[in-house]
């Protein structure tokens, strides 16, 4: 057994019940006298305990008098003063602290220890991402735009490569003055404006210019490599050109400063023609530097479609000129030209004045859209040929149907008259178009039922559109198949309606043609950026009227020709033909003012092959289209038919007459 250590004060002896711990001095040295019969324990540790308490009771009866002592002092001093009470805040355990510390610690060490296990354990491969991604630069690939040709593969339109010029002012703005002195030089810009550009401050990019041809930018990175300076640099900006400048310009169109299609085909074709841009990933140091050894992906552009269109820009050049020389001579607002392949609907030369080059578009704000596809007009008696398609037709009439012609026909509350002033004429259907009889076309019309009569016209195209690759195509105006009788009349001779140029060409290129519609196209084919064909829309033909129609709708253009006593601007040297004149009111916002005059004729007569229509808007010098627009469509038509080896009519092959215009 351990041996027992002596008590300090002598053996120690565990405490006896009633007894107070050595340590903890008592209140009071007295007991109740009822607290048990307990003996006390004999000898010296009896009197040890008796004489400690003693003791303490002795120092706990002066420390109280003492301080009762000085109690009563301090109050003899502050005399009056209200006593205050003032609560003492003990010091917390230094233990207990320690362990609140402890605590605290554990708490932040366990985020910590939570953060890092997010981090590197559930969104490491996320952060590791991030963080790549924010040393990793983007760069565009930027395609090709397709080349427009026409059809026999003369450039239209085409993209040369070119570069925008840009700075890095950070860096080009220690040095200013010698950027600015090769700069100007080279791109052809004052220093007053380089300079600023160059020196801008809290800036890392600038544009310094635009459109600038590759060679010219090589030679001005060669000397800048030469003179060590270093903070110009290039993105691709390819310039779109026109090399044929203002030939077939409304059809082409042209496209902005960002090689966005604005008018015509380059609208149109849009994003056929701008191919789908490609980009390269690489990583890169901080300051922006491709990091030699680095990851890097590249997705390659895929260039534009080209176009091959239907167009012979020499025709199409030609057609043009002539048309804006009979505008300027007749003063009128505008006039147009439509040539097309009556086999296949092809367009070879949509010619219009005024005209503009897509080279420079902002110098021709009026007419920039193509006319004969986006403004519907009253066509006239041009119209007589489809309401005469629809006669004979139905079975209504045919070419030797006969009637009397008044010199006046009451229509509603009007009357109706002819271009000229005659008596009572006796006329069959032949001589009534041949004439350009108003009366007569009405009084044919009004033994067929309006509903029928509507009914044709929507077979032969009109009140929709064509479906040809142009923008901005309307569908005209055609009123509904429960037409008034008045409106009925109207439209027999070709107003009360309106048409486009394209739609009513189309329309009697059918109607001769052995009945058979081909929808109009300016397209011919197309090429991926690959270099493989892409493949167009097929347009179906369609037939709108019988053989046997058809054949009677060309005698009685003939009658027209034939009529026109010998008139050397309806015939075309060497072969028949077919055509039909027309002189309508030109509507305005202010009601009619002016004219609209049109001809419209094809060759050859037994077989047609090429049809040419021409409108001259509101002319001031003549007013029909005999005088005003027929002059043109003989000189188109001569230089058109032999071009493409169209056998004369007569067995002596003539040479095709030289037209200087």
């Amino acid at each position: 057994m351990a041996e027992r250590r002596p008590h300090p004060s002598g053996t120690r002896q565990p405490p006896t019940p009633g007894s107070s711990h050595p340590r903890e001095p008592r209140a009071s040295a007295t007991r109740p006298k009822d607290r048990g019969t307990a003996t006390r324990p004999k000898g010296k540790a009896a009197t040890s305990t008796r004489s400690h308490r003693v003791h303490t009771d002795a120092r706990g009866r002066a420390l109280r008098d003492g301080v009762a002592a000085r109690s009563r002092q301090s109050a003899n001093r502050r005399g009056s003063i209200r006593r205050v009470r003032v609560r003492r805040i003990p010091l917390a355990d230094g233990v207990r602290r320690l362990h609140v510390v402890l605590i605290l610690l554990a708490m932040g060490l366990s985020l910590c220890a939570g953060r890092l296990l997010q981090l590197q354990g559930f969104d490491s491969a996320a952060y590791a991402a991030e963080s790549a991604a924010a040393l990793t630069q983007k760069m565009p690939l930027l395609p090709s735009r397709g080349e427009i040709t026409d059809r026999n593969g003369t450039v239209l339109a085409a993209t040369e490569p070119a570069v925008a010029v840009t700075a890095d002012p950070s860096l080009t703005g220690r040095r200013p003055g010698e950027f600015a002195e090769v700069v100007s030089r080279h791109l052809d810009m004052p220093i007053e404006k380089v300079i600023p550009l160059l020196i801008e401050r809290d800036k890392r990019f600038v544009y310094l210019k635009k459109k600038v041809p590759a060679m010219t930018y090589t030679r001005l990175a060669t000397e800048l490599a030469e003179k060590n300076l270093y903070g110009v640099f290039r993105e691709s900006d390819p310039i779109r050109t026109y090399p044929n400048g203002s030939t077939a310009g409304p059809i082409v169109g042209f496209v902005n400063t960002d090689g966005v299609g604005l008018e015509g085909l380059e609208y149109k074709l849009n994003r056929q023609l701008a191919g789908v841009e490609g980009h390269e990933e690489y990583e890169s140091a901080p300051n922006g530097s491709r990091i030699p050894l680095g990851n890097s992906k590249i997705t390659p552009a895929q260039n534009g479609n080209s176009y091959q269109l239907s167009l012979d820009s020499e025709l199409q050049w030609a057609a043009e000129r002539r048309v804006a020389q009979q505008v300027k001579k007749a003063k009128a607002d505008f006039g147009f030209a439509i040539t097309m392949n009556i086999k296949t609907g092809e367009i070879l030369a949509l010619a219009q004045a005024p005209s503009y080059d897509s080279n420079d578009p902002l110098a021709t704000k009026k007419f920039r859209t193509l006319q004969a596809v986006t403004a519907p007009f009253e066509p006239g008696s041009v119209q007589k040929v489809l309401t005469a398609a629809a006669l004979i037709e139905s079975g209504v009439a045919g070419e030797e149907t006969r009637l009397e012609v008044p010199n006046r026909l009451k229509s509603g509350p009007y009357q109706i008259k002819d271009h000229f002033e005659h008596e009572t004429l006796r006329l069959n259907m032949r001589g009534v178009i041949a004439r350009s009889s108003n009366i007569g076309t009405v009084m044919l019309t009004r033994q067929m039922p309006t509903e029928d009569l509507h009914k044709y016209l929507v077979k032969f195209g009109l009140g929709a559109r064509t479906g040809v690759e142009l923008p901005g195509e309307s569908v005209g105006i055609l009123p509904g198949a429960k037409m008034p009788g008045l409106t009925r009349d109207r439209v027999a001779f070709g107003q009360g309606l309106a048409v486009t140029g394209i739609q009513e060409v189309s329309a009697i290129a059918g109607l001769v043609n052995d009945g058979v519609y081909h929808p109009p196209t300016i397209l011919r084919s197309a090429t991926g950026g690959d270099g493989q064909p892409v493949a167009l829309p097929v347009k179906q033909p369609r037939r709108i009227v019988s053989s046997e129609t058809s054949s009677h709708i060309r005698d009685l253009m003939r009658a027209v020709v034939d009529s026109s006593n010998g008139q050397s601007r309806l015939r075309i040297e060497g072969y028949a033909s077919g055509g039909k004149t027309g002189t309508s009111q030109r509507g305005t916002k202010n009601g009619y003012r002016g004219y609209i005059t049109s001809y419209v004729g094809f060759a050859p007569l037994k077989d047609p092959q090429i049809i040419t229509y021409v409108v001259i808007n509101n002319p001031r010098k003549g007013d029909t289209g005999s005088g005003v627009a027929a002059p043109v469509y003989r000189d188109i038509m001569q230089l058109a038919l032999p071009r493409y080896s169209v056998e004369p009519s007569k067995k002596t092959i003539l040479k095709p007459k030289r037209v200087t215009w």
